[in-house]
């Protein structure tokens, strides 16, 4: 017979404020992201660390909830254009 292990559930983002969204998967805390000045999205793991800035929202849902699903920040953390890393 086939492997009978449920599938994973996608992540839940609330918009807790304008610009900013926390992420939580089955009732665990992923991380948020963070609209900064400049217009990038900030995203930031469990531990409010940092995993990069990104041009679009989605984007940094992602790095978020890829980084959760490693337990470390995305290797493509930095994707904006002159960022110095």
């Amino acid at each position: 017979m086939g492997d009978q292990s449920p599938l994973p559930s996608r992540p839940l983002w609330a918009s807790v404020a304008d610009g900013f969204y926390v992420g939580s998967r089955d009732g665990s805390f992923l991380g948020y992201i963070d609209r900064q000045a400049d217009g990038a999205w900030r995203a930031f793991d469990t531990a409010s660390r940092p995993l990069g800035d990104y041009e679009d929202h989605h984007r940094a849902m992602d790095a978020v909830s890829g980084a959760e699903a490693v337990g470390a920040a995305p290797a493509d953390a930095h994707v904006r254009q002159g960022d110095a890393g």
